[in-house]
């Protein structure tokens, strides 16, 4: 890894990518070292989700070509978390258990991300011609 690619705005996804899978995996991590149910719903699946979502962003960390796709597919995914959780405010996708602390979050991960991708957009590419 070359630091050119960790300065600037275009590297901006991929730092929103480190601070937002650092944040969910010590959360995963936590709740699944704490002794977790696998019930339904049950907080392993929402260990699970949020474990997922950190390999997506494990993605765009390691490559800086895929960071925006990456970045995009975890806030489309915590913006639909989001209205999902309006509708049934208890329980994601049939398994996950939503408290509180969920109905800040996963807004707050969806808002951040579509800020580190406008912000990170790619510069137009001047013609030659």
């Amino acid at each position: 890894m070359r630091a050119k690619n960790w300065t600037g705005a275009a590297s901006v996804p991929r730092w929103y990518a480190v601070a937002v899978g650092l944040f969910l995996g010590i959360r995963a991590i936590s709740t699944l070292a704490a002794g977790t149910s696998f019930a339904v719903p049950g907080d392993g699946w929402r260990s699970l989700f949020q474990l997922v979502a950190v390999a997506i962003l494990a993605a765009g960390i390691a490559s800086p070509k895929t960071a925006r796709a990456t970045v995009a597919a975890v806030t489309v995914i915590y913006l639909l978390a989001t209205v999902s959780e309006l509708v049934n405010g208890t329980v994601l996708l049939g398994a996950i258990p939503v408290d509180m602390r969920d109905r800040i979050i996963h807004p707050l991960i969806a808002v951040l991300g579509a800020i580190a991708l406008a912000i990170g957009r790619r510069p137009p590419v001047a013609s030659t011609a």
